[in-house]
């Protein structure tokens, strides 16, 4: 072959690998979210509509969902806008062909955030936000681009404790089943483990927490997920060495003690947040296996 033809051909290839790249950063950019809002429908003791993100995926539906639960900080960051992490995975789950609804329980209730607040005078307990994670499923079943039998629950910190709630116990008023499946991202599980045996899970539940955490510790985790998968039950976890809380948030830069934060494993201490880029890497791999497990 010509040298010159041999040129030709490599940037012809070139140019077709650079249109093909910036046609998949093109859809990258596309995955954008929609602020709507969520009616209680007897089951959420919100005193107002719930407002909510919700992340879609391109093509057409049906699509499974995952109905996505903040921490103890809110769903938004310093300047108002959805925090990092939720962004983060509202777009990763919805370039993977899940409707991401990010959920807000603060707003309608008139709070900003409640990790400061001790747990004792907390006016919202994660029990009381379970009713939020229904009315969510409730309202994505009545969208006709989401498969009604394919919704999950994923939530963080405060609302994975939210989470564990959720997949253990169905409000009455709901009328339906429940959720497919669970993920939870470090949750409280000290008081959970010390009740084990009334702990049962109704659908395959994942955990995922670092061993060094030190706001909800992992061992107790750990505990209660042998005492449940010991029963034959659907529960999980992975645990990530030398690893803390929020490590997947990639709005964090840096290892940093949060003194103002009273709870923990050490009350008036602080907690120690801190990014680890590669368990976060290997937790969305994770979820991403589970869910398609799960939601088939």
């Amino acid at each position: 072959m010509p040298i010159a033809a041999f040129r030709f051909i490599r940037a012809t290839s070139a140019l077709t690998l650079g249109i093909l790249l910036l046609a998949l950063a093109g859809n990258a950019r596309a995955v954008t979210s929609e602020q709507i809002s969520i009616p209680p429908a007897n089951l959420s003791s919100s005193p107002e509509p719930l407002v909510a993100h919700l992340f879609k995926p391109t093509g057409a539906g049906p699509h499974p969902a995952v109905v996505m639960m903040h921490g103890c900080g809110g769903a938004y960051d310093s300047k108002g806008l959805l925090g990092a992490r939720h962004k983060m995975w509202g777009e990763y789950l919805a370039s993977q062909g899940y409707e991401a609804l990010m959920l807000d329980s603060f707003s309608s209730r008139g709070l900003k955030e409640i990790c400061t607040v001790k747990l004792s005078e907390r006016t919202l307990k994660e029990s009381e936000r379970v009713g939020d994670a229904y009315a969510a499923l409730a309202w994505l079943r009545q969208q006709s681009e989401v498969d009604a039998k394919r919704i999950a629950v994923l939530g963080w910190s405060h609302g994975a404790g939210v989470t564990l709630d959720t997949i253990t116990r169905k409000p009455k008023a709901l009328t339906s089943d429940g959720f497919k499946a669970a993920v939870s991202f470090y949750p409280g599980c000290t008081v959970r483990n010390n009740k084990a045996n009334s702990f049962h899970p109704y659908a395959p539940l994942l955990v995922l927490i670092g061993e060094s955490d030190d706001w909800t510790p992992a061992a107790p985790c750990k505990a209660l997920t042998a005492s449940v998968a010991a029963r034959g039950e659907p529960m999980s976890i992975v645990t990530y060495p030398d690893t803390y809380h929020d490590f997947d948030n990639p709005g964090i830069k840096s290892k940093r003690v949060r003194k103002e934060v009273p709870n923990g494993v050490n009350p008036g201490q602080g907690v120690t947040t801190a990014p680890n880029p590669e368990a976060r890497e290997d937790a969305k791999k994770r979820v991403l296996a589970f869910f398609a497990e799960q939601l088939k």
